[in-house]
């Protein structure tokens, strides 16, 4: 027997099973129903007062039910949305105590704290009924065992879920509103960072991103490596060695860096919902030729390589074979049989029969290119046409347009399969045509910073995937067939100027 309280004593009874030990309550004669509290608030300014100041009020609701609650019955989800479809932790296991009967009862602040989801509610009045579960609100009686308590709650579940689709459609018009404005949203993006903005009186108005200039000036050395046809894996190999932070403050990659470069906020642009609606009030990282070119050499297929792989030969997938053009390949030096050493070569893996020792062709090549970029005009050979890029990139884009209008009309049922692929037949063509001459166009100032008067010493120590870009910039190269056994002739790789001759 416990100490009475003035008006009635409280008598506790243990009832044995098997299983657990079930306690039941009573007041005098009167039986004191175990209860749970669920007590939830969306948005929490940190210090959690809301959720306190509804289990306080739940907990005087329980008692004056003579409602008994536990502290391990009480479950608080704070700073939780109940409408957004993401599980609530406290929620599920309130649930679970419910459904398991530790509890026959559960007090809320008002319905909409519960759910507000209709379909969530019809969920939860169908474990009351199983479980004979009755529910009370600080707000008002909502017995859930009869017609008009689940009309009421159903009708404040309705009311709720108008609240939040209402709530819903205010927030994504002034979204929609910040961005026609230019105006940020969200998390602060990398090579910016967010100050407040004061009015007159020195009170907050609002805030507005500005570049930080360490992050800024990691992307502008990311792209002028880029534009130098220098590959993301040894950019990020170099960021990597260097320690500097990504935006999560771990270790680069191509996939972050990649997308880092190519947002349209780096050339001032405010995207909203997949879509640019203007300039954003921010200063740009990048200009706009430079952003096209940037674009275009990242887009450009031909620069991806198979993963984990590296190029480390000069002419390998650039040199062609003279008898059925497919790009050559590099075999390593071998001894054979007869005892004769095969220096590393390169090969035809296509026809199999051209095949010249690697060190003479990659020599004789680098000699070539050397002495041409160093001529007066070697720094016009690599400076790339910015007005015929931005101009085949747009017919491209608007190409591509047409052909994803023609896709989602399949898609619709408005035209058939034949004749999606006949349209498609003609515009892919004429797509990948445009690409490529934005790829021809895309050479930039970047490379012909290469050709200067000392570019013979300099040549050696430049990176392997930069010498290939300054190659395939400016030549096409052929190895041409010889006799067997005949030595190396210099005629028999052919040079053909891309361009300027």
């Amino acid at each position: 027997m416990l100490s009475a309280s003035p008006l009635q004593a409280l008598t506790e009874y243990h009832v044995v099973s098997p299983v657990n030990i079930v306690y039941v309550y009573y007041y005098g004669s009167m039986k004191a129903t175990p209860a749970a509290i669920y007590a939830r608030i969306s948005s929490d300014d940190g210090t959690a007062l809301g959720v306190a100041r509804q289990e306080t009020d739940c907990r005087q609701e329980a008692e004056r039910r003579n409602w008994v609650v536990a502290d391990h019955h009480v479950f608080v989800d704070n700073d939780v949305s109940a409408s957004n479809g993401k599980q609530r932790e406290h929620f599920v296991r309130m649930l679970r105590s419910l459904r398991s009967e530790e509890v026959s009862a559960l007090v809320v602040w008002d319905i909409d704290r519960l759910t507000r989801t209709p379909r969530e509610l019809e969920d939860f009045i169908d474990l009351a009924d199983a479980h004979g579960i009755a529910l009370a609100s600080v707000g008002g009686d909502i017995d859930l065992s009869t017609e008009q308590g689940r009309m009421m709650a159903r009708m404040k579940g309705t009311v709720a879920r108008y609240e939040v689709e209402q709530s819903s459609r205010r927030l994504r018009r002034k979204l929609q509103e910040r961005a026609e404005m230019g105006k940020s949203h969200g998390r602060v993006a990398y090579g910016y960072r967010r100050e407040p903005l004061y009015d007159d009186a020195g009170r907050p108005v609002g805030s507005r991103d500005v570049l930080d200039p360490e992050q800024a000036a990691v992307l502008r050395e990311a792209c002028e490596r880029v534009l130098s046809r220098e590959s993301l894996r040894s950019i990020i190999r170099d960021f990597n060695a260097r320690g500097l932070p990504t935006p999560r403050g771990n270790r680069w990659d191509g996939s972050m860096l990649r997308q880092l470069l190519l947002r349209e906020r780096n050339v001032g642009n405010r995207v909203h919902r997949g879509q640019v609606l203007g300039k954003g009030d921010w200063e740009p990282i990048f200009d706009a030729g430079t952003f096209d070119r940037l674009r275009a050499l990242l887009s450009d297929p031909s620069r991806r390589t198979p993963r984990g792989k590296s190029v480390k030969h000069l002419l390998t997938g650039i040199a062609l074979c003279g008898l059925c053009s497919t790009p050559l390949h590099r075999g390593t030096g071998t001894t054979q049989k007869s005892g004769k050493v095969l220096q590393p070569h390169y090969r035809c893996p296509g026809c199999n029969r051209i095949r010249r020792n690697q060190h003479l062709v990659d020599e004789l090549v680098s000699s070539v290119v050397v002495a041409r970029l160093s001529q007066p005009d070697g720094p016009d050979l690599l400076g790339g046409d910015p007005k015929a890029l931005k101009a085949a990139m747009k017919y491209a884009e608007e190409l591509q347009a047409r052909l994803d209008l023609v896709t989602d009309e399949y898609a619709e049922g408005k035209i058939g399969a034949d004749q999606l692929r006949r349209i498609s037949a003609r515009l892919r063509p004429q797509i990948e045509a445009q690409r490529a001459k934005a790829r021809a166009a895309a050479p930039s100032p970047e490379l012909a910073q290469l050709a200067r008067p000392d570019l013979a010493g300099r040549w050696e120590s430049l990176d392997i995937e930069l010498k290939r870009a300054v190659i395939d910039v400016l030549m096409t190269v052929t190895i041409l067939p010889s006799g067997r056994g005949v030595t190396f002739d210099p005629t028999q790789v052919k040079i053909e100027w891309k361009g300027q001759q």
